[in-house]
Protein backbone atom coordinates (compact mmCIF):
# COMPACT_ATOMS: atom_id res chain seq x y z
CA UNK A 1 0.00 0.00 0.00
CA UNK A 2 1.57 3.37 -0.71
CA UNK A 3 2.64 5.14 2.18
CA UNK A 4 0.20 8.32 1.56
CA UNK A 5 -2.58 6.27 1.76
CA UNK A 6 -2.88 5.49 5.41
CA UNK A 7 -5.06 6.92 7.32
CA UNK A 8 -3.16 7.60 10.99
CA UNK A 9 -4.49 10.33 12.67
CA UNK A 10 -6.77 9.79 15.68
CA UNK A 11 -8.70 13.23 14.38
CA UNK A 12 -9.06 11.38 10.97
CA UNK A 13 -10.54 8.31 12.62
CA UNK A 14 -12.71 9.98 14.89
CA UNK A 15 -14.08 12.43 12.13
CA UNK A 16 -14.95 9.13 9.76
CA UNK A 17 -16.33 7.36 13.14
CA UNK A 18 -18.48 9.88 13.38
CA UNK A 19 -20.05 10.98 9.90
CA UNK A 20 -19.04 7.79 8.12
CA UNK A 21 -21.48 4.61 6.94
CA UNK A 22 -20.85 1.65 7.86
CA UNK A 23 -21.50 -2.39 7.33
CA UNK A 24 -20.72 -5.35 8.87
CA UNK A 25 -20.00 -8.75 7.98
CA UNK A 26 -19.13 -11.03 10.28
CA UNK A 27 -16.01 -10.52 11.36
CA UNK A 28 -15.48 -7.11 9.71
CA UNK A 29 -16.90 -3.60 10.13
CA UNK A 30 -16.39 -1.13 7.24
CA UNK A 31 -16.78 2.94 8.01
CA UNK A 32 -16.55 5.05 5.11
CA UNK A 33 -17.34 9.00 3.90
CA UNK A 34 -16.38 10.43 1.10
CA UNK A 35 -13.19 12.66 0.60
CA UNK A 36 -12.15 15.51 -1.16
CA UNK A 37 -8.60 14.01 -1.54
CA UNK A 38 -7.59 12.28 -4.73
CA UNK A 39 -6.97 8.50 -4.05
CA UNK A 40 -8.28 7.09 -0.91
CA UNK A 41 -7.22 6.51 2.88
CA UNK A 42 -7.40 3.54 4.88
CA UNK A 43 -6.78 2.68 8.27
CA UNK A 44 -7.52 -0.23 10.50
CA UNK A 45 -8.77 -0.75 13.48
CA UNK A 46 -8.26 -3.50 16.07
CA UNK A 47 -9.04 -3.43 19.92
CA UNK A 48 -7.56 -5.05 23.13
CA UNK A 49 -10.42 -7.28 22.96
CA UNK A 50 -8.97 -9.41 19.78
CA UNK A 51 -5.84 -10.01 21.93
CA UNK A 52 -2.36 -8.53 22.23
CA UNK A 53 -0.09 -6.32 20.30
CA UNK A 54 1.37 -9.44 18.19
CA UNK A 55 -2.48 -10.95 17.89
CA UNK A 56 -3.45 -7.09 16.90
CA UNK A 57 -0.86 -6.60 14.82
CA UNK A 58 -1.10 -9.65 12.46
CA UNK A 59 -4.57 -9.35 12.42
CA UNK A 60 -3.79 -5.71 10.57
CA UNK A 61 -0.97 -6.76 8.46
CA UNK A 62 -3.86 -9.14 7.11
CA UNK A 63 -6.16 -6.71 6.44
CA UNK A 64 -3.23 -4.22 5.00
CA UNK A 65 -2.29 -7.05 2.68
CA UNK A 66 -6.39 -7.71 1.50
CA UNK A 67 -6.14 -3.81 0.56
CA UNK A 68 -2.88 -3.74 -1.12
CA UNK A 69 -4.25 -6.46 -3.46
CA UNK A 70 -7.46 -4.81 -4.32
CA UNK A 71 -6.05 -1.15 -4.31
CA UNK A 72 -6.89 -0.62 -7.88
CA UNK A 73 -10.13 -2.04 -7.71
CA UNK A 74 -11.09 0.74 -4.55
CA UNK A 75 -13.08 3.55 -5.68
CA UNK A 76 -11.52 6.98 -5.10
CA UNK A 77 -12.33 10.17 -3.13
CA UNK A 78 -12.92 7.97 -0.08
CA UNK A 79 -11.72 7.23 3.73
CA UNK A 80 -12.40 3.59 4.87
CA UNK A 81 -11.44 2.05 8.43
CA UNK A 82 -11.83 -1.44 8.84
CA UNK A 83 -12.72 -2.30 12.32
CA UNK A 84 -11.76 -6.40 13.00
CA UNK A 85 -14.12 -7.98 15.30
CA UNK A 86 -12.84 -10.58 18.11
CA UNK A 87 -13.67 -13.58 16.46
CA UNK A 88 -11.21 -12.24 13.43
CA UNK A 89 -8.90 -14.66 15.35
CA UNK A 90 -10.32 -17.82 14.23
CA UNK A 91 -10.97 -16.86 10.53
CA UNK A 92 -9.03 -18.46 7.91
CA UNK A 93 -7.30 -15.65 5.84
CA UNK A 94 -9.17 -16.16 2.93
CA UNK A 95 -12.59 -16.24 4.35
CA UNK A 96 -11.41 -12.79 5.60
CA UNK A 97 -10.47 -11.68 2.03
CA UNK A 98 -14.11 -12.53 0.79
CA UNK A 99 -15.58 -10.37 3.48
CA UNK A 100 -13.01 -7.48 3.23
CA UNK A 101 -14.47 -7.39 -0.68
CA UNK A 102 -18.02 -7.82 -0.24
CA UNK A 103 -18.09 -5.05 2.10
CA UNK A 104 -16.58 -2.86 -0.44
CA UNK A 105 -19.10 -4.01 -2.65
CA UNK A 106 -22.35 -3.46 -0.15
CA UNK A 107 -20.91 0.37 0.21
CA UNK A 108 -20.35 0.15 -3.90
CA UNK A 109 -16.50 1.09 -3.23
CA UNK A 110 -15.37 -1.86 -5.61
CA UNK A 111 -15.22 -1.44 -9.37
CA UNK A 112 -14.32 -4.41 -11.23
CA UNK A 113 -11.80 -3.89 -13.57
Amino acid sequence: MKKEYRLKKRKQFNWTFKNGNSFREKDVVLVYTSSWASGYKVGFSVTKKVGKAVVRNSVKRKLREIVTKYQDNIVEKHTLIFVAKPTIIDTPFLEIEGQVVSLLKKAKLFKEL
